[in-house]
């Protein structure tokens, strides 16, 4: 059958040219999207998703002369202990870099530090927080525990990297890993990862103590409350705030961590549906034109479907017939694009994902679109087709 269907389509190539590349360019097109679309997906599961559900983000920064800043640093520093008294407040951890979704790339870039470990070198992410941060973001750990804000017995400082940093590093087990840099830090533990936006993957990172970080000028510390407080943690902080600092010049924020992780996945989400809008139109268009073109050459092939009939053909086995052209047009047209592919991809598993499934979705898309005409033809009367032979 597949040797006459290839005859067939032979003796009208110039009929199904429109259809050839009209196909082709829909697969392409289709793979571009998909593959974008499952590579975000895999991105968004890696490793190091930080727990910010009920977590409110809040800082200050000022440029106020040394001696006023050292005055809202202890003004801060006492709405802190105030909101950690707060019977629906379960931690609050003072940080800096180790909170997602405030910051963009570029930022991390520039609190960034090349590191320089036996014959490797890359960059990691400088990030500071004390020995509540486990308590508010709860990171997975891989291996030992979350750092102390304070020295190791042996005078070293203790650091928590994570598994992208051990990788570059070439360390198979970590903790215990001495660095040296300007201090002794010694790895106590490692963490799958610290993303920074929720579709990109965690970058080599390494989290030293908060005291490393002292600064007047600034401060940002991160709260996790039990659920349903919101009102109340935001009605106690306003309250705390206005009262201990008063200094216009001074700049606060306080926002919720999920609210942040939303509007990020939604930006994200809006830049894959720019992309795969214009995909969708024109598939929908190519089905209605892949449609029509069956269905007119169907009609102009209407005597040799009565002919087949009236020999004895089946419906079934005419029906597959046009349907069996339509799939081997399409199989036709996306060997060209599965070449190209092999141009543009490396081919790993989100690869083949996305080129398989776009295979799978075109050959779908020529068997519906083939369907209604071919039934057309099976039901053709020939007697009424043949009469005028």
């Amino acid at each position: 059958m597949i040797r006459q269907i290839l005859k067939m389509l032979w003796k009208q190539r110039r009929s199904y040219a429109g259809v050839f590349i009209e196909q082709l360019l829909v697969t392409v097109v289709l793979m571009l999207a998909l593959v974008s679309v499952v590579e975000s997906v895999k991105k968004y599961r890696t490793p190091g998703m930080l727990n910010t559900e009920n977590v409110f983000h809040t800082f200050y920064t000022s440029n106020l002369p040394s001696e006023d800043s050292d005055k809202i640093k202890q003004s801060w520093d006492v709405i802190i202990g105030n909101l950690r008294k707060l019977p629906f407040v379960e931690a609050i951890s003072n940080s800096n870099n180790l909170s997602p979704y405030t910051r963009n790339d570029e930022y991390y870039l520039m609190q960034s530090d090349s590191m320089h470990i036996d014959d490797r070198h890359f960059i990691a992410v400088l990030k500071f927080s004390d020995e509540f941060g486990a308590t508010v973001f709860k990171p997975e750990m891989e291996e030992g525990t979350w750092l102390e804000n304070r020295a190791l017995p042996d005078g070293s400082i203790p650091v928590v990297i994570t598994r992208q940093f051990a990788d570059e590093a070439g360390w198979t087990v970590a903790k215990g890993k001495k660095i040296i840099r300007s201090n002794i830090y010694t790895v106590v533990g490692v963490a799958a990862g610290l993303k920074q936006e929720p579709f990109k993957p965690s970058p080599a990172a390494i989290v030293k103590p908060y005291y490393m970080d002292y600064s007047s000028m600034s401060a940002e510390s991160m709260v996790r409350i039990k659920p349903g407080y919101d009102r109340e943690f935001i009605d106690a902080f306003y309250k705390e705030y206005q009262r201990l600092i008063s200094d216009e010049r001074v700049e606060s924020s306080l926002n919720d961590m999920h609210t942040l992780k939303g509007l990020w996945i939604s930006m994200s989400i809006l830049g894959v549906a720019l992309q795969s809008i214009p995909t969708a139109f024109l598939f929908i268009f190519a089905f209605i034109g892949t449609f029509g073109l069956s269905w007119m050459i169907s009609k102009r092939r209407i005597r040799e479907f009565a002919l087949r009939i009236a020999l004895g053909s089946t419906k079934s086995r005419l029906m597959t017939i046009v349907i069996g052209e339509s799939l081997l047009i399409t199989g036709i047209a996306v060997i060209p694009a599965m070449i190209l592919s092999f141009f543009i991809y490396d081919y790993t598993a989100v690869h083949i994902i996305g080129t398989g499934v776009t295979v799978l979705i075109m050959l779908l898309f020529s068997a519906v679109s083939a369907w209604y005409p071919a039934w057309k033809a099976s039901k053709v009367n020939p007697a009424e087709a043949l009469k005028y032979e």
